[in-house]
């Protein structure tokens, strides 16, 4: 997986199967703290925060755990 070991993701596509990701599967391969970049809105940014991502949204406040 293209995540793995990887301390951020940005999403750059309004492509559906980027919004059905299992994110929670995605967070638990990343290093820590993980970051997710959503260049077009399109993801569920307070279960992304909840599952423990610091969630960086074009346009929208970030939600960040530190």
């Amino acid at each position: 997986m293209a995540a793995k070991d990887a301390h951020a993701i940005a999403v750059l596509t309004e492509w559906e199967a980027y919004r059905t990701l299992d994110y929670r599967r995605i967070f638990n391969l990343m290093k820590k703290p993980a970051f997710i970049f959503d260049g077009r809105n399109i993801l569920p940014h307070k279960e992304l925060f909840e599952i423990g991502f610091n969630v960086i949204p074009i346009g929208k406040p970030e939600l960040i755990h530190f």
